[in-house]
């Protein structure tokens, strides 16, 4: 046999790699397994940003603020890709074990659907639990459905995708060049539209100063000041003990007092839409979270606007802001918007992963508490109204004004870094009622303060003698005295009873009303004052005319509430109160099916009749007086406004919860 030649031989053996060149060779394997999952899971977080922000913009087009887009790019990006980066551990693990890497278009694709996908369906679970299921529990067929709608997302995007970029010339961003390049391009072109639009937007000049009608010269301006979560009985006109608030019971000692005087819900923007069109919340459609203030309905502002007045407002609380349609009627609408952590915007504020950013923000980084990162302060508040007047006093005027010092949280005055907040403690226990009460008492006297200075500068500038000023309130708070807090979700006194103060230049002298009026009476005594037509669906009663006039369903009190699943009416005349509870999807707690009180001798309503076969006739006679009103009241009313079911819920929910509107045990997603 012929020897084998030692050239040919040469070129068949491999020669074996060294180690250092099987390391590389590894690490090579490693990197390119790393390397691409993050790359997918930053276009996934940046479509999520866009598709969030975007759907906040769409949902509240009056808010203008299309830095929320950018913000929500960027945030979500930056989520994104540190959850690339552990997708890109996992997949170089599976390339150690498995001694090759995944195939990078289909490793990018995955990266992508896990991001948008898991956030996605998160979010949009939210959406159905809070828009279409009332705040209860989302079905398992409707689940079931989200999931299917997802899976087949995620085949169809795969599909196209993952073919694309491996067949096609978009496989240039598999590499991180690629991938950078075109996400600064994307980055780019959203940066330029939010620049365009909020140029566009600056450019809209202020009201200009109106010359005051011949028909307006003997008619007043019209000051409304609202204090959130101010209870009647916090107040010394209203019976409180001690001098919490002097300025202002010395102001009301000349005006008219109306000592019972109801909100027609227990929350914000239930009570406020009532306050300004003049309806019950059965009527405006305006009582859950998801609900936006109706265009066709006719607010206060919007008739005296019509009238020619000078409308502006000053709001401190999310619940009332353009997000919600509440700038209807106003030419100028300023929200006081907190100095939210990292800059965030109004817009901003209400994305779900920056509302989880500003929680661990607040309850971990920051080590003192600070007024203006829930609210601004009646100081700020007091000088923004005076600056308005300072602009537009000389025109014929309205100006609403939202002081926030009652609402949680309760901060001591001298502020010393501490605050008591709901969200932070949904639950206090009995034995702190009393501590609670003492701070809350402490902000109604640190308002009372600077309400008092901003009634001597009308006083000053010679604006008191023509101008009427109402004092007023959204709802009240509990302090225990039914075994809860804070408010929302009951119709107790504690929580509907509101001071209702009125005092018109030609007064003479203070006086108090007993007889029962209500938020909805407010806007047409306003608007009587004013010479202005009121709205075609109000419903109120103008406190100009006597009780004794009224129809027997207009000396009726009608508060409801329908809110994070506690569902329920009340109707209250002079003596008697009905409570009736009804069972909502997410009700917490079952409550007594009816609630009966008389209120001359049981005015903290604590002896339920309801159950008591003595009192059975009374209890049918408000059982049917509750029938009548809310037929009277609640048919013909608007069709219900939410936000649309692609918003995403979760972005609001929190931005409620950081006024201390939800459990925070068992609501968004906590």
């Amino acid at each position: 046999m012929t020897p084998p030649n030692p050239d040919t031989l040469a070129t068949r053996i491999r020669p074996v790699p060294a180690g250092d060149e099987v390391a590389g060779s590894e690490a090579r394997v490693l990197w390119s397994a790393f390397r691409v999952p993050p790359l997918g899971a930053l276009f996934g977080g940046a479509c999520v940003g866009l598709v969030e922000s975007g759907a906040v913009l769409i949902a509240s087009p009056q808010t203008a603020d299309y830095s929320g887009v950018i913000y929500g790019i960027v945030l979500y990006s930056v989520l994104g890709l540190g959850g690339g980066i552990g997708l890109g551990v996992a997949a170089a693990i599976l390339a150690r074990l498995t001694g090759h890497a995944p195939d990078p278009s289909r490793s990018w694709t995955l990266s992508f659907l896990a991001i948008f996908c898991s956030t996605g369906f998160v979010i949009s679970r939210f959406v159905l639990q809070r828009n279409v299921f009332a705040e209860g529990a989302v079905p398992g067929s409707s689940m079931l459905w989200l999931a299917l709608g997802f899976v087949a997302f995620s085949l169809v995007f795969y599909a196209f995708v993952r073919n694309a970029l491996a067949k096609t010339f978009l496989s240039f961003v598999l590499t991180i060049a690629g991938s950078l390049a075109t996400y600064a391009l994307f980055f780019v072109f959203w940066l330029m539209i939010a620049v365009a639009m909020m140029l566009q937007n600056r450019e809209v000049a202020e009201v200009a100063p109106r010359p005051v009608a011949p028909e307006l010269e003997e008619r007043p301006n019209i000051l409304l000041v609202v204090v959130d979560t101010l209870r009647a009985d916090a107040l010394g006109s209203y019976g409180a003990p001690g001098d919490p608030s002097p300025r202002f019971d010395a102001w009301a000692s000349d005006a008219t007092v109306y000592e019972q005087a109801f909100a027609h819900s227990s929350w914000t923007r239930a009570s406020f839409a009532s306050l300004l069109t003049s309806s019950p919340s059965c009527a405006n459609r305006c009582a859950r979270k998801a609900d936006l203030l109706a265009d066709e309905l006719v607010t206060l502002p919007e008739a005296l606007q019509k009238h020619g007045y000078t409308t502006g407002a000053i709001v401190n609380n999310i619940n009332i802001t353009a997000s919600f349609n509440f700038h209807q009627g106003f030419d100028t609408f300023e929200f006081l918007r907190p100095a939210y952590p990292f800059r965030a915007s109004e817009a901003s504020f209400r994305l779900a992963a920056y509302q989880v950013l500003r929680r661990v923000h607040e309850r971990f980084l920051s080590r003192t508490k600070r007024v203006d990162r829930y609210y601004h302060d009646a100081p700020t508040v007091t000088g923004e109204a005076i600056d308005w007047l300072r602009e537009h006093g000389q025109d014929r005027w309205f100006l609403m004004v939202q002081y926030m010092d009652p609402h949680d949280p309760y901060f001591p005055h001298p502020h010393d870094g501490t605050a008591y907040a709901r969200v932070e403690n949904p639950r206090p226990s009995l034995d702190e009622a009393e501590a609670l009460a003492a701070l809350y008492e402490g902000e109604v006297s640190y308002w009372d303060v600077h309400f008092g200075l901003l009634m001597d500068w009308l006083s000053e500038q010679g604006l008191a003698e023509n101008t009427v000023v109402v004092v007023t309130s959204d709802h009240g708070e509990e302090f225990g005295e039914h075994g809860g807090f804070w408010h929302g979700t009951k119709l107790y006194e504690e929580s509907i009873r509101v001071p209702l103060v009125v005092k018109t230049p030609a007064q003479d002298g203070g006086r108090r009303v007993k007889d029962p009026v209500r938020h909805m009476d407010v806007a047409p005594t306003m608007t009587e004052l004013a010479g202005a037509d009121a709205g075609p669906l109000w419903q109120g009663w103008s406190l100009e005319r006597g009780y004794a006039l009224r129809a027997p369903k207009d000396r009726l009190v009608l508060a409801q509430v329908d809110f994070e699943g506690w569902v329920g009416s009340a109707v209250r005349d002079r003596d008697w109160k009905l409570i009736e509870n009804r069972e909502g999807p997410g009700t917490p707690v079952r409550r007594a099916e009816d609630e009966l009180y008389f209120l001359r001798t049981d005015p903290g309503e604590q002896q339920n009749l309801g159950p008591d076969p003595s009192a059975s006739w009374s209890l049918d006679e408000r059982r049917a007086d509750l029938r009548r009103i809310e037929a009277a009241s609640c048919e013909g009313g608007v069709d219900r406004v939410t936000r649309d079911p692609s918003q995403l819920a979760p972005e609001e929910c929190e931005a409620l919860k950081a006024l201390g509107y939800l459990d925070a045990a068992t609501r968004c997603g906590g």
